[in-house]
Parts: C-alpha cells; sequence; structure tokens
C-alpha cells in the first residue's frame, strides 16, 4: 500500500459536512412546506374558480364538461396534499428549534450558528429554524454537485482490474474480491479532494442518516469517523502500479487508462439515460470542487 497516508479529515471539513448536512435535513421538510403552501394556493384558485362556473342553472355540454374535469383535478390537489401534509409530519423530527439544549441538541450550536452567520438559516415566526433563500441556492448547488459525482465517479466504484473491465450495477454481482473502488484515486489523480468525493457519495446514498441518533453523533463529532476511514482505506494512485515482462507501469499510467475508459462508458451510460428521460443534462465535473465555506 501507499505510504503516503491522506492526511486526517480536517476540522474545516467537518464543519462544512456538517452544516451541508443539518441544511439537508432541513430542506427535506422545508422543500415539503413550500410544496403545501403552493397547493394550498392552487386548491383555493381552483375552488373560486369552480364556484364561479356553477353559477346559473343551466349549463351547456361543454360548460358540464369543464365543471367536471375541474372536479377532478381539484380532487387530485387535494389528495397530492394530503400527502404532502402527511410527509411532511414525518419529516418534522429534522427540524430545529432556537432551543436546542431543551431538546438535547446543545452540541449542534456550533454549526447552526455558523450557518446563520453565512446567512443560511434564519429563525422563523415558530421559533424554528428556517433555511433562507442563501440557505436554498447552496442546497440546489449541492443538488447539482451529487449528480455530477454521480455522473463522473459512480462508475470507478467497481473495476476488475484483473480483466480491465467496469461492472454493470445491473446485471453484475458486485460483490467478492473482483471488484475495486478507485473513486479516491480518481480523485486524487484529477486533484479533487477525496474525502469531498466519499462525502458526495454517502450523502447521496443517505448512509449518514442510517443511525437515527445521527445529530448526537454530528454533535459529539463522531459520525464522519467512518467517511474518515473508508476513505483512507482506499486504492491511491500509486497502489496501482505493477511490473510485468515489459517492467515496470506507474499507477498513473494505469489510473489514465482507467479514467478514459471510465470517462467514455459513463457518457454512454449518460446518453442512455437521456434517452430513458432520467437524466436531460449532466453537470461539469469541476462542480464538484467547490467548497462552501471560502
Amino acid at each position: 500500500m501507499n505510504e503516503s497516508a491522506i492526511p486526517a479529515l480536517s476540522d474545516a471539513l467537518k464543519l462544512e459536512f456538517g452544516s451541508l448536512l443539518l441544511l439537508d435535513r432541513l430542506m427535506s421538510y422545508e422543500s415539503l412546506r413550500r410544496e403545501r403552501e403552493e397547493l394550498e394556493k392552487t386548491i383555493a384558485t381552483m375552488e373560486a374558480d369552480l364556484k364561479d362556473r356553477k353559477k346559473g342553472f343551466f349549463h351547456s355540454d361543454e360548460e358540464e364538461y369543464a365543471i367536471e374535469t375541474l372536479k377532478e383535478d381539484l380532487r387530485q390537489a387535494r389528495q397530492a396534499l394530503t400527502e404532502v401534509e402527511s410527509e411532511q409530519e414525518q419529516q418534522a423530527g429534522n427540524r430545529l428549534h432556537v432551543a436546542l439544549a431543551e431538546r438535547d441538541e446543545s452540541g449542534l450550536e456550533p454549526l447552526v450558528k455558523e450557518m446563520e452567520h453565512r446567512g443560511w438559516l434564519e429563525i422563523g415566526e415558530d421559533d424554528y429554524f428556517k433555511v433562507t433563500e442563501k440557505g436554498t441556492d447552496v442546497y440546489q448547488h449541492l443538488l447539482t454537485q451529487q449528480q455530477s459525482y454521480i455522473a463522473h465517479f459512480d462508475v470507478y466504484a467497481f473495476v476488475d482490474l484483473n480483466e480491465g473491465v467496469f461492472a454493470d450495477p445491473e446485471n453484475d454481482l458486485l460483490e467478492g474480491d473482483r471488484w475495486s473502488d478507485l473513486r479516491v484515486a480518481v480523485a486524487e489523480f484529477k486533484g479533487i479532494d477525496p474525502y469531498r468525493v466519499v462525502f458526495l457519495s454517502m450523502l447521496s446514498s443517505e448512509v449518514f442518516f442510517d443511525d437515527p441518533d445521527w445529530k448526537f453523533n454530528l454533535a459529539m463529532g463522531t459520525l464522519f469517523n467512518d467517511l474518515e476511514g473508508l476513505t483512507q482505506q482506499q486504492l491511491r494512485v500509486a497502489d496501482l502500479g505493477y511490473e510485468d515482462e515489459e517492467g515496470e507501469v506507474l499507477g498513473a499510467e494505469v489510473i489514465e487508462d482507467v479514467i478514459a475508459q471510465g470517462t467514455e462508458l459513463a457518457q454512454a451510460r449518460a446518453q442512455e439515460q437521456r434517452q430513458r428521460q432520467i437524466q436531460f443534462e449532466t453537470p461539469d465535473e469541476q462542480i464538484i470542487t467547490t467548497t462552501y465555506y471560502w
């Protein structure tokens, strides 16, 4: 293994990543709140329109059809509102009250203060923190980062170095010693912070939130232990070097070839997704390097 170990996760990155995690959870509620408000406005408009259309005793067939269509649209909107309200109630636990100490969440205060200082959060009328317009912009950028990670790095999660092939997630058995995870090596070669790549991976799969006590672990500073350990255990560029009958092959040569093949494969998969209308635009890879605490 490469003797040059990846440095420990810095306090600055822990602060940034912790803030992004809180923002992600707060937006899970905030997005639903905004959706509910839009639905309520839509329903109010539809109800007023229906009331106006039903005036009078006689309606033409065309008017009756319009009324019945509007009734059905209104029914669907009300059903959507019920579903959003139910989901919003389930996400209520992700909210943060100003009285953090009373809710055994005082350890999150440094993160919350930093987010307030940066203009991501403000206190709402109900004494719960809410995401500001600036915070929403940061969150949207974070989502784009995750899309870029998936588009440009997911392909390197399972690589058969002996056969020189990439796993097909839909058909290959992704177990055993056959596959190597080269995402950290690729990030290292491209000059992208490996911790950021692994963070985006874990955030996209919501691994951080598997433990119901994730807030406590975040406050205690232990939530990123797995992130740090996992990142430091991955193969580095220097680990990929080998010798054959023609001499030494440097790890940099191996990863260059892997990246060339992986880029072509990722583009082909993106094209297939576009044809399926799953993904319309692939974010530029450079967005992954964005930091939020500058």
